[in-house]
């Protein structure tokens, strides 16, 4: 055991030597640095199994890119639609403006023409209110026949200012020969030009007898000459007719 233990202690020494080799070796393996770690390469994969992967990204990319260009096209026609609700907003308040002072002008307008209408009913009530005179002026029986005519003069009853006449003629037949009759009233209104109506009646023997009259405005002549005209072959028999003014205004 003693020669073991120093045979040990022999071979300690030679190998912890500075000069030993194998003291050097040692030495240069503890201070050798560590080696940089090897690159993991990736395994390697098929081509056949990269391709569907590629057209499933590829279609993915694709409806991403649709779906941005969706959004980007509904974001244009919103701004559109902004767009055009802005301005029909400001044509309505245009429009309301507008409608605004038509009515303030409408308003203006009906209160100048109310005080218009005001005044003239307040000149009106300071007038005579009459504006139409009932009278009962005879002016003669009605002309028995034949073509001249027979002039009647207005009298004094219907004043000069007068604008127009309301003449009242009438005829009456009986047990009467003469056939038809037209009977002509007029007034001149402006040289040789005449304003007239006319009465008709028919004469026959018969046992009763038949009206007619009318009322009509005629002009104020400027002469005061009421003409009376029959056409026709005179009436023989049992009939009567007259003329009368019983108005002016």
């Amino acid at each position: 055991m003693k020669w073991m233990g120093k045979v040990g202690m022999v071979i300690a020494i030679v190998t912890l030597t500075p000069g030993c080799a194998y003291y050097q070796a040692w030495i240069a393996r503890l201070t050798r640095p560590a080696p940089p770690p090897r690159p993991q390469t990736a395994p390697a994969i098929p081509r056949s199994a990269l391709e569907p992967k590629l057209d499933m990204m590829d279609n993915r990319l694709g409806r991403i890119e649709q779906m941005l260009a969706d959004v980007r096209e509904q974001g244009r026609r919103r701004q559109i639609r902004e767009e055009r609700s802005q301005q029909s907003l400001a044509n309505l308040r245009q429009e309301t403006r507008n409608t605004h002072l038509a009515v303030v002008g409408l308003r203006k307008l009906l209160a100048k023409q109310h005080a218009t209408l005001v005044a003239r009913l307040r000149e009106t009530a300071a007038q005579p209110s009459a504006d139409f005179w009932a009278v009962d002026v005879p002016m003669g029986a009605l002309p028995n026949g034949g073509q001249n005519a027979e002039v009647r003069r207005i009298p004094t009853q219907i004043p000069d200012k007068a604008r127009e006449i309301l003449v009242y003629a009438q005829v009456a037949t009986g047990y009467v020969k003469g056939g038809p009759h037209r009977f002509r009233i007029s007034v001149r209104v402006q040289g040789d030009r005449e304003a007239a109506f006319y009465l008709y009646a028919v004469g026959l023997p018969q046992q009763s007898w038949a009206y007619n009259s009318d009322n009509v405005w005629l002009p104020m002549p400027r002469d005061r000459q009421l003409i009376l005209r029959t056409e026709g072959e005179p009436f023989f028999g049992d009939w009567r007719g007259e003329v009368r003014i019983v108005g002016y205004r």
